[in-house]
Parts: C-alpha cells; structure tokens; sequence
C-alpha cells in the first residue's frame, strides 16, 4: 500500500500537479461513487419470499365437503367459516374482526403513517417495484389463491387479479409523482403579485371496504394509490374471501418490512357488516366503498357522523350498444369476455346487449353457438380447461333463476341455461350455468337489479335514439359501450350515454388506461383510479404567496380601510370596470375615479 501511494505521489509530482488539489479531487470522486452507491442500492428492487398456503396448490382436496356451505356458523359465531365455492371444501375458521380490533389497527396506522409520511417519492417507488417484481414471478401463485377463494378460474385472476393491478403499478410509478406535485394557478388580476397554487397533502389514514370479486386487486388497488400519496390505510375486504386476505396481506407486509418500513402503515381486517360499520365510524380520513347501492347508502349515513368523505363504487348494469354497421366478429369476442368474465361478478360487466333489429338474429345465433360450448367447473380440481368458475357468494342460484323465470312469464325467451349447475364431483358446489336470455324489453323484472352472473341477456333496437333511451332508462350509470363501424357515430352516442366510463368498441378499457373509475344515479359518486383518483386522497389545499416579499405586499388603501370612508362604494366600483370592463375608454374614466376617490 505504502508503495502504491509513493507511485501515484511521483507520478502526480511528475505532472507538476498541485498535490493538495490532486487528492481533494480523488476525494471528491471516492465520495461521490460512495452517494451513488447509496442511491442505487437505496433504489434496488428488493425480492422477497411469502409461502403459499397448502389448500391453494391445484388438486388439493383434503378439506371437509360442507353440506350448506355459507359464512356463519352457529356454533361459531364469532368466525368467518371459509370454503371454495368451487368444491364445497372447507378452508379455515377464521376469526372476525370486530369494533376492539378496529380501534386498534387505526391507533397502528396512525402511529404508523406519521413515519411514512416522511418517506420521499423515491422510497415509495421502490416499494412499489419491489412489489411489482414480486407480483410478476409470483403471478400463478396469486391467481391460484385468488381462485380457491373465490371459485374464478385462471385466466379471469390473471386478467382481473394480476394484469390490472401490474398496470396499476406501472402507472403510478411513471405518472404518480407529477400528479401529486404542487400545480400553478393564475392569480387574479387584482393580485399579479401573488403566487396561486395547489398542494396535494395525505389526508392521514383512509379505509377502503372492497368487494369480493377480485380479491387482491381490489384490495391493492387502494393500498397502492393510498401509500404513494403518504397515507396510511385500513383494508376492510369482504367476509367472502378472508381465507386469501391471509396470504395477500402477508404479501404487502413483507415489502413494506423488507424496503425497510413500518409494515403496521396497511392493516387488514375481516369480519362481518358490524366490522365495517365500526371502520366508517372510527373516524379515518377518508373512505372508499365498493359493493351495493343498498350498503352503499348505509355507509354513506354512518360516515355523515364525522363528515368523513367517501367514495362509493355501487355497480352497474352496463349496456353493449350494436349499431346496424358493426362487425359482428370483432364484437363478439369483447362482448362475450365483457358478459362472462370472472362468471359475470363484475361491476361493469356487460348486463345489458342492445342489438340493430337488423342483426339481432345472426347475433343471437352466433352467441348460442358460442355459449353451448363453455364448460363449467374448478379449474384446481378438475383436468380440463374451464370457461366458467364459481359463483362466490352462497344462495344467488335461487335468486337467478327466480329472476329468470319471472322474465320469462314477462315475454322473454330462455335459449340456454337458465338454471344453477350441479357439478359431478361437488354438488354442493356453487355454479350457475351460462345462460342466454333474448327478447327482454326495458320493464322487466331482471333488468332492476345487478345481476352479477353469467347471464347474456339481450334486446332488440331500431333506432340510435332508442338505444340511448333504453340504456339511459336503468337508474344505474357506471359504464357502457358502443360498438359500430362509425367512429363519429360512436363518439356521438357516448356523449349521450348518462354513465360515468364510455368504451368505443371495447369493454373496459377505461380502466386499462387509467382514467378516473365511477358512475352516476345509483352506481355512485366520486372516482378512484389515474390523476383523479390519486388526488381524490389528498387534502388539496389551496396556497397564495407573495413573488416578490420584499418589494410588493398587499396593503388596503385608505379609502377602504376601516373606518369606513365615504368614497369606498365608489373605489371598488372603478376597480371593477377598470379590471373586467373591456373599453378602453371606460377603463381610463374608471382610474381616474379611482384616483379621484382616494385624494378627496
């Protein structure tokens, strides 16, 4: 070493190099590679590993075959009993969370969020791609969770599950800084001097209560939007998939831990209606709700007690408009993956097919052949491919075929299914068959409620003018569709649509692409999802600074500062034409007032 100093000492002596610069440059570089050394690493994405549960590895089928498989247990009523709806095999008894464990995952949050709120933009990117590295090589592992959960099969988790929440990730990592950064106003006339701007500050911890249909999109949706604004969080998932909370919460936890966070900053819960309720009432920041219109108003009365804002997601019964120009072969494919992805349990599924008069035969026939050949059951459990999954929710094969019928002595017509499906392997099992129903017309039964079910049902229109009526007759108004060979034709109808989402020849891109995700009339208020949905959990506030401290200040002119003197009336009415007034003529008489007001 001593050697190797004395080389470079003579080399530098032999440059003629001022020794004492020489090393405070070496210094500076060696300083310099240390920083970014730190940054890099500090920026690294970080791999983690989380177990899977055993009952999620397909063919497992050593769990109890429950008779009336359903949520409460008699003799348990303090737990969440858990089975695949797909097979009937119980999962777990877990316990549900209640009003004690609520209060304290919020005192967690709080205690929680006043660290991570310190944390930069840089630091919450790198939990989000370390996230994201986890979600892409872990993607089968979390659709086969979300599957035994909740019946789907594998291609819906890895649409609805994997695919949205990774472009949900992309999006903020690229997009989330910018719309959060503080965004310049103009500043009236009256005060060029000032600077207006908007900040966008976390309001604190919020709660989401998400649906049960995608379990851990839903559930990291909001945990994404609501960490890279600098929030802290409740999640309050459905009793209907407690048993893959389990998993997926370990998922966040351990990013957030292995980033080197607090991992209490998320917290999940699980129980019954009472769970929930005590979240709306706890007194979070903000909330974010997704289900029916029926809970929907419920928790919007409960939140009232602390004016908490909420955000309410109630569903939709979506219509897909045909045009008579359409291309039937470019429609049919989106239309039949908009009606029965995910068994139809989606809240902008398409629950409502308008079809031209003039193809409304081809396209019936073209459907039937197609729906003939889905096949249903458990993709964990049985060999071939599966079209159809479970319904998730025990008891709606009851009520869809009572719809159904009603409809039918109401003038439709049944072509297929119709009816719930009793599996081989598993009849206790929860499916219902994939069904077609066409003629329906506006006043029927089925068309009052959401259906959320594999059910295409389909009417007949004459006219652009009628399709619009008929779509804009539901009370619901989240999302719709348009499909027809005229561009223009379609932009002109989806102005007229009275919905929240607009897709040209599509189904759900709206959401892919990151724009604000609600409805109108009782689908909801308010939106989560892009720019909007970010800032939805800030506290925008509102900021006015001098630009120039030390030159312009606002000071009040004599005549109208207290007391009161006689020519303020007048000051302030030349004030007006001398800013508003577009004359010229009339701007020069209102200074001269002005002038006139403050010497007399």
């Amino acid at each position: 070493m001593a050697e190797f100093i004395e080389y470079i000492t003579e080399s530098l002596l032999g440059l003629n190099i001022d020794l004492t610069q020489a090393f405070i440059s070496v210094f500076v570089l060696i300083i310099s590679g240390l920083i970014l050394k730190f940054l890099l690493f500090k920026n690294k994405i970080v791999k983690f590993v989380v177990e899977v549960p055993i009952e999620a590895k397909p063919g497992w089928n050593s769990g109890k075959i429950l008779e009336k498989p359903h949520l409460k247990d008699a003799f348990n009523p303090g737990y969440i009993t858990c089975y695949d709806p797909a097979t009937g095999q119980l999962l777990d008894m877990i316990r549900a969370h209640t009003e004690d464990d609520v209060k304290e995952a919020l005192k967690k949050a709080r205690n929680a969020q006043q660290k991570w709120i310190k944390t930069t933009f840089s630091e919450r990117k790198r939990v989000l791609k370390s996230l994201l590295n986890f979600i892409i090589d872990n993607q089968e592992e979390i659709c086969l969770v979300s599957s035994r959960d909740t019946g789907k099969t594998l291609i819906d988790g890895k649409f609805g599950e994997v695919l949205t929440t990774c472009e949900k990730i992309r999006w903020t990592i690229n997009h989330g800084e910018k719309a959060l950064t503080t965004e310049y106003r103009e500043a009236s006339p009256i005060l060029a001097y000032k600077s207006a701007k908007i900040e966008y500050h976390p309001l604190g911890v919020v709660a989401a209560l998400v649906s049960w249909n995608y379990p851990f999109h839903n559930a990291f949706v909001p945990i994404i939007s609501s960490l890279f604004v600098g929030n802290g969080i409740l999640i309050k998932a459905s009793e209907q998939v407690a048993w893959s909370m389990q998993y997926y919460s370990k998922i966040i936890k351990t990013c957030l831990m292995e980033c080197g966070h607090d991992p209490e900053i998320v917290q999940f819960l699980c129980g019954f209606p009472e769970c929930g309720e005590a979240i709306v009432r706890s007194g979070v920041d903000g909330i974010t709700f997704i289900g029916s219109c029926q809970v929907g108003k419920q928790v919007m009365k409960a939140a009232s007690d602390n004016l908490t804002p909420c955000i309410l997601e109630l569903g939709g019964k979506d219509c897909a408009i045909i045009r008579h120009d359409v291309n039937l072969s470019q429609a049919l494919p989106i239309i039949m993956r908009g009606t029965f992805q995910n068994a139809g349990q989606n809240c902008v599924g398409l629950e409502r097919i308008l079809v031209h008069e003039s193809l409304y035969d081809e396209f019936v026939d073209k459907a039937a052949e197609q729906i003939k050949k889905m096949k249903v059951g458990s993709i964990l459990n049985d060999d071939n491919v599966v079209d159809v999954g479970a319904m998730t929710m025990s008891g709606q094969g009851e009520r869809l075929q009572s719809l159904i019928q009603a409809s039918v002595s109401e003038g439709a017509k049944l072509i297929l299914g119709g009816h719930q499906y009793i599996h081989p392997k598993y009849p206790t099992a929860q499916y219902f068959e994939p069904t077609l129903l066409i003629d329906v017309t506006p006043d029927m039964t089925i068309l009052k409620q959401e259906l959320f079910a594999p059910i295409m049902i389909v009417m007949k229109f004459s006219t652009d003018e009628e399709a619009i009526e008929i779509c804009n007759k539901s009370p619901y108004g989240l999302g719709n569709s348009v499909f027809s060979g005229d561009q223009s034709k379609g932009d002109w109808m989806s102005r007229r649509l009275r919905c929240g989402m607009v897709n040209i020849n599509d189904f759900g891109a709206t959401y892919l692409s990151n724009l604000p995700f609600g409805g109108v009339g009782i689908s909801g208020f308010g939106r989560f999802g892009g720019v909007e949905g970010l800032r939805s959990l800030c506290l925008m506030k509102s900021v006015t600074t001098d630009r120039f401290p030390l030159f312009f200040k606002t000071s009040i002119p004599r005549v109208v500062d207290y007391p009161m003197h006689p020519n303020g009336s007048s000051f302030i009415s030349h004030l007006v034409i001398l800013l508003y007034v577009n004359s010229l003529m009339e701007k020069m008489k209102a200074v001269t007032g002005l002038i006139k007001d403050s010497l007399s």
